[in-house]
């Protein structure tokens, strides 16, 4: 197939979250020999994310080179121009991908798994949609014909496979191992058979390992066997990278990146609870009773829906599931919005959260279905009231400040997108709590997060600091970077394919990645 031999060839690999910190205390301990390769022989440094830590948000700016409020991507679930809340997926991506640029230049792409890809933009290449499609079918693949080879060589696609819901803890003693080698075996077909001058893959392994065995890891017990969890994935994906490097050939330039780091997680947080709490938000409640727990019927509904999908995804075959999955996407996103909206008396809510980071959203008069805040000074005075009240919050288990800061819409966002922003956004100290998505501890603000659809707590958070590694032709030997922010992605890339970089993309090329400030 065509591709262009003398501007070189850039392979991209995609680590969930991999934490910079991990990886150097495991390359350290001798347990990561090609990412050590890469940063003796190539260049290294931290790759600065921005609040809040979501993937929607973090992928779409690496893809595009744009922040948020031109991307139009904020979370797994947004408001729209009517108030209602839609689940997204990278239909609704409103900046130019890096895939697509090249496409329009003549410039083949490959790009494999990158979250918020589906549907597949059809393109001068191949795509295969990451963790927003609905299951793996040829519609996730464009052209699809790409899906129906890859399935007959290998079988089953792998998409979501290590994602927890309905898995035993046990099972991931060997399951992220086995993923992370299957989906090698595709990507490594693709790099061989299926050559583009520009390649970018996507592994989770490193966040799930890290989001779900963080806890163990850290444990005194010298029995447990979840402790190497993490090492374990992390070697895996070394193991990866140095296949897909081999594939690629000397004349390829390999980056290694993620879109944010990890650590140890304080402690889930309770959104509603706490607002409802304050006084901001008013949940339903059974007639005649005065605990705090929302209607009945809404948490049996909840808790059903949670137990179907569980049983669901540990006992059906895997194609039986991921059929329903895609076929009846759409009545999974419609209990769940009757679920977020049902157990809320909106007549006198004025502030709601949605979203997997705390987003807080003010039930405005005029935009929102059932506003009662008026805009203007009400709006206001409510927005100064909320944050006040937040940055006084504090961990019981540790009688610290459990918010650094809290940032209306227009501090953090700039862009034509803004308006379908959250109106606040919580910075949790050192990003190191998570809102819940169970209600087991329904009075409680701060509690053992729990995931729904999960057997074990969550124990792991995210962090603002991703890893970044670049080793190849032109490239520097053995040089830290500073300032390497996740808009400064695009531009490097195109830069180093020869290619102007459009003028409205607001990141830096990283000059100093190359022999000489060029490429060679």
């Amino acid at each position: 197939m065509r591709t262009h031999p003398e501007r070189g060839r850039i392979v991209v690999i995609g680590l969930a979250e991999a934490s910079p910190h991990l990886i150097d205390r495991f390359i350290e301990a001798g347990e990561l020999p090609t990412l050590r390769t890469m940063r003796d022989e190539g260049c290294t440094g931290r790759l600065r994310s921005r609040i809040p830590l979501i993937t929607p948000q973090m992928w779409s700016s690496i893809a595009t080179g744009q922040p948020p409020g031109v991307h139009g991507l904020f979370d797994f679930w947004q408001r729209g121009p009517d108030g209602r809340f839609r689940e997204m997926n990278g239909s609704q991506r409103r900046a130019e991908p890096i895939w697509q640029i090249l496409s329009r230049r003549g410039i083949r792409s490959g790009i494999v798994n990158v979250p918020f890809t589906y549907p597949p933009d059809p393109i001068d290449g191949y795509v295969i949609a990451g963790e927003d499609a609905p299951g793996a079918h040829r519609s996730i693949a464009s052209p699809p014909e790409l899906f129906d080879a890859v399935t007959k060589r290998f079988g089953r696609y792998r998409l979501k496979d290590i994602f927890p819901g309905g898995r035993a803890k046990s099972d991931y003693l060997g399951l992220i191992g086995e993923d992370v080698a299957k989906q090698t075996d595709v990507l490594e077909y693709l790099v061989t058979e299926h050559p583009t001058d520009f390649f970018l893959a996507f592994y989770s392994a490193s966040a799930i390992a890290q989001h779900y065995f963080w806890s163990d890891m850290e444990s005194d017990d010298p029995d447990d066997p979840y402790r190497d969890v993490i090492l374990d994935a992390y070697r895996c994906l070394d193991r990866a990278i140095a296949r897909l490097t081999r594939a690629a050939g000397p004349d390829a330039a390999v980056y290694v990146i993620s879109e944010c780091g990890a650590g140890p997680l304080a402690a889930g947080v309770q959104i509603a609870a706490w607002l409802e709490r304050e006084g901001f938000l008013c949940a339903k409640h059974p007639a005649g009773i005065g605990d705090r727990r929302p209607a009945r019927q809404t948490q049996r509904l909840r808790h059903l829906a949670a137990r179907f999908r569980t049983e669901a995804q540990g006992r059906l075959p895997k194609d039986w599931f991921h059929f329903a999955n895609r076929r009846f996407h759409w009545l999974k996103a419609a209990i769940q919005t009757y679920l977020e909206e049902s157990a809320i008396d909106w007549s006198r809510t004025r502030v709601f959260s949605r979203g997997k980071e705390g987003h807080l959203f003010v039930n405005l008069k005029g935009r929102d279905p059932h506003g009662i805040v008026a805009p203007g000074a009400e709006y206001e005075s409510l927005l100064r009231e909320v944050e006040e009240r937040l940055l006084d919050l504090t961990d019981p288990a540790t009688g610290a400040k459990a918010v650094d800061a809290v940032l209306r819409a227009e501090e953090i966002y700039a862009g034509p997108w803004v308006p379908a922003a959250p109106d606040l956004t919580i910075a949790w100290h050192d990003t190191a709590y998570m809102p819940t998505e169970s209600d087991r501890d329904e009075d409680e603000v701060f509690v053992t997060r729990r995931r729904e659809y999960m057997k074990w707590p969550t124990s792991g958070a995210h962090r603002i600091d991703g890893c970044f590694f670049a080793r190849g032709p032109g490239i520097r030997r053995g040089k830290t970077l500073d300032g390497l922010d996740l808009l400064r992605l695009v531009p490097t890339w195109l830069h180093a394919l020869r290619q102007p970089v459009p003028a409205e993309l607001p990141g830096e090329v990283i000059r100093d990645l190359f022999d000489g400030g060029e490429v060679g």
